[in-house]
């Protein structure tokens, strides 16, 4: 950590926690961590660092990875299957890149990606597609993006959602066509235009008022 590295350094199979966070690293070649001998690896912290490019097979061969930190880097996008073959991962952390989500296309494929933390990145715009590849998403935090369009059925794929923090974005309009027939238990709206149409204006809504805060939503609409 903070050693001015510019590359993954070599590794063993013995390591199981990798912080590579404050450095210099701008890229994840094909076989990065393999062919480190990194096997056994169950968390990757690498915020703060200079990436830009992340080659679609980087974290292959990694079956033990539960988390991975990709927080403050440059990153503008990630091919969608990145992580279909690391079986144990649950957290996966990206935000302040500059991220776009790509119209009617997926974002990732992941059977086992549980919290995705996309915060502060350059999301304007969520599609049907944007989530279908994460059918056990439990928490999906979206803060601080502009994300101004949701398209009618934009988290409905994601049938295990529990919560969804939308704070300090562009969203003004919410509607149970958007999710599945299990609501989130709880969706964060503080500083949105959505919660700045109530009085007082809305923060964090849980349980039973979020399925009454939408039928009330669609009436008003």
């Amino acid at each position: 950590m903070g050693q001015l590295l510019q590359d993954i350094p070599q590794g063993s199979p013995e390591i199981k926690t990798l912080n590579l966070a404050y450095n210099q690293i701008s890229a994840l070649s094909e076989t990065i961590f393999s062919n480190k001998t990194y096997k056994s690896l169950t968390k990757i912290e690498l915020n703060q660092n200079r990436i830009s490019e992340i080659h679609a097979t980087a974290f292959r061969g990694l079956k033990q990875l539960t988390t991975v930190i990709l927080s403050d880097n440059n990153i503008t996008s990630l091919d969608p299957w990145t992580f279909k073959n690391n079986h144990k991962l649950e957290r996966l952390e990206i935000s302040r890149n500059k991220i776009h989500f790509t119209k009617q296309t997926v974002f990732l494929v992941s059977n086992t990606i549980q919290t995705l933390i996309v915060s502060h990145n350059r999301i304007d715009e969520i599609s049907e597609f944007t989530f279908i590849g994460l059918p056990n998403l439990k928490n999906l935090i979206l803060d601080g993006n502009t994300l101004n369009t949701l398209a009618p059925k934009g988290f409905k794929s994601l049938n295990k959602l529990q919560y969804l923090s939308l704070a300090n974005t562009g969203v003004y309009h919410l509607s149970e066509s958007m999710f599945s027939n299990n609501l989130p238990r709880i969706i964060d709206l503080q500083g949105t235009p959505f919660a700045a149409r109530f009085e007082p204006p809305l923060r964090t809504v849980r349980n039973d008022a979020v399925g009454n805060l939408l039928k009330i939503d669609e009436i008003f609409t």
